[in-house]
């Protein structure tokens, strides 16, 4: 009867842990970048209503490789909304876009999906994001991969773009970390 406990408990614990509901929730607060930032034009995507969904279309200039193209990411916290911004321990050092993306890239996989929010197809065999126009619709942040605990409050990461190793600008992403409503299920008596 022990071992079949620990068995059950071996099994079920970590499903559990892995279904469990993120005890936060995240929204976008701004998307932006530098004036004549390459390689996106991020300049028609806004930001729609209460829930702050990210809808609109965008634009990669030139075709992206590992070759050429380089990404770094710092990650900043504002706990108190005041503007006063700390720069986090963490942050992603200069690498390769592919190589980015191959490490990183499952947080951004649930929110946009090709076929269901944005036509942007990313070859998973071959590295290239190509040169062209994109949409996006109805994009929502979705935590579920996110760690299980998060500083609450602003969020902001700032995407720095090389080519050659030649600045080519920077993105700003800030979101807002609040505690998950809670989901009280009455039933009638």
């Amino acid at each position: 009867m022990l071992k079949y406990t620990v068995l059950v408990l071996l099994i079920g614990i970590p499903k559990l842990l892995l279904q469990a509901q993120m005890s936060y929730e995240a929204i976008f607060v701004s998307v932006t970048s530098e004036e004549n930032s390459k390689p996106f034009d991020l300049s028609n995507l806004r930001l729609i209503g209460r829930e702050r969904i990210l809808n609109g279309t965008f634009e990669i200039l030139e075709d992206l490789d590992d070759e050429h193209f380089q990404i770094s990411v710092e990650i900043y916290t504002n706990p108190a909304r005041d503007g006063n911004y700390k720069l986090l321990p963490m942050s992603v050092p200069r690498q390769g876009v592919c190589t980015f993306f191959k490490k990183y890239g499952f947080y951004f996989r649930d929110c946009i999906k090709n076929g269901i929010n944005t036509d942007l197809f990313l070859n998973t065999t071959s590295c290239l994001f190509p040169k062209g126009h994109y949409y996006l619709k109805n994009v929502t942040i979705n935590v579920q991969n996110w760690p299980k605990i998060m500083q609450r409050g602003l969020c902001r990461h700032i995407a720095f773009f090389y080519k050659n190793n030649v600045p080519m600008g920077s993105y700003n992403l800030t979101s807002s970390i609040e505690d998950r409503a809670p989901n009280f299920n009455l039933r009638p008596l």
